[in-house]
């Protein structure tokens, strides 16, 4: 919304008029500077969104699915990640922000787990339910990690 504020007519003649002024009443250096840098994070969010938006449907499965359907998720979100790695222009300038995708991904999927597994019904429950349930879950932890080293491998 900010972009687009500041791309509006209004606000390019008021800075046209207020570039061209000869004099010191209108420093402009630093609005410049940080007018370019803004534009530069904006492209650099737009990559982002566009990016990512390829993979709203793992996303979505990670965050609304039974851990069956998380498990089967996780190979092709990770080979979605590896190719947005390769193609990007952005997303691979630094580790950190991709990191930070990674480290959300996996708080989702162990939130995820956490919320399957039940310690009163492991103890009020049935005890065959619960057992398959607690095997299920360190199956989508085991095939996170699994995939996440293997896919790590092939980056590097």
């Amino acid at each position: 919304m900010l972009y687009q504020q500041l791309n509006m007519n209004q606000v390019k003649t008021i800075l046209r008029i207020l570039r061209s002024k000869d004099n010191d009443q209108y420093p402009l250096e630093a609005f410049n500077h940080q007018q370019k840098e803004f534009q530069k994070q904006h492209a650099k969010a737009k990559d982002f969104v566009k990016f990512l938006t390829t993979l709203e449907r793992q996303f979505k499965n990670i965050s609304r699915g039974e851990l069956k359907v998380i498990e089967e998720t996780i190979p092709s979100l990770l080979n979605g990640l590896k190719l947005i790695w390769t193609i990007s222009k952005h997303i691979n300038q630094t580790d950190q922000e991709f990191e930070d995708i990674l480290e959300a991904i996996s708080n989702e999927i162990c939130s995820k787990v956490r919320q399957q597994i039940q310690i009163q019904a492991i103890f009020k429950g049935r005890t065959d339910v619960s057992i398959a349930t607690i095997k299920q879950g360190i199956s989508v932890l085991d095939k996170w990690q699994f995939q996440f080293q293997t896919t790590r491998n092939i980056i590097e």
